[in-house]
């Protein structure tokens, strides 16, 4: 089987989302319990967008976020890495899976801010960042490592990853439980965490398979 390759230069993949984490976390820092004047003015768009927009599309984003639906997304893409016996590809989305809500968990429990008055939905925990928004981002760059190979034909699912991970923050705010700036900070979360991984596992099993190699040639030459 040949090597798995996610990305062209994991490197420079590598200090991207280093740089992704710091802004997450500085805006972990600096973030304000109530909304910023952006967030408010997105606010008000999406209540008076209210009676215009469908509802129910929000409502499906959100299902897919959570509980069965996310189980099901999940459990579709391990299996489908299981049964091509793709080692390093499972073992890398598995990790991006468990550690984008674990890292979500955390910043939430440190920034305690609190979510918008009168949403349309009731989850649980606070707003920063939201957890539906860094899921959706980090499943979505992981699918697309996954899924495509590396090269200049990539940016097409680049732009749908990227259209999906604004459809499922622009649920959150539709349905009044996050604020702009939690969706945004979840969703740049996501994408850090996915890169970070993909970008290790490659770097990871590269170096192993050239210590093996040079290990071999070392004791063929003996």
């Amino acid at each position: 089987m040949a090597p798995e390759r996610f990305l062209a230069r994991p490197g420079r993949a590598l200090l991207l989302a280093a740089a992704l984490a710091a802004l997450v976390l500085l805006a972990a820092v600096l973030v304000p319990d109530g909304p910023l004047r952006v967030d408010a003015w997105w606010a008000e768009r999406m209540r008076d967008g209210l009676a215009s927009a469908p509802e129910h599309l929000a409502r499906v984003f959100d299902w897919l976020g959570r509980g069965i639906g996310r189980a099901l997304t999940l459990v579709a893409i391990g299996v489908s890495l299981l049964v091509r016996r793709r080692w390093l590809a499972l073992g890398a989305y598995v990790a991006v899976e468990a550690l984008t809500p674990l890292t979500n968990s955390l910043l939430k429990l440190l920034v305690a801010r609190p979510r918008p008055p009168d949403g349309l939905a009731h989850p649980v925990g606070s707003s920063f960042p939201s957890g539906h928004a860094s899921y959706a981002a980090a499943t979505l760059v992981a699918l697309v490592l996954l899924y495509s190979s590396p090269g200049p034909r990539r940016w097409l699912w680049w732009a749908l990853a990227l259209l999906g991970a604004a459809a499922m923050a622009w649920s959150r705010t539709y349905l009044q439980v996050h604020w702009l700036t939690d969706v945004t900070a979840g969703a740049v979360l996501g994408w850090a965490i996915a890169l970070a991984v993909f970008a290790v596992a490659q770097l990871a099993a590269s170096s192993a398979r050239y210590a093996s190699a040079f290990s071999g040639s070392m004791n063929h030459s003996k």
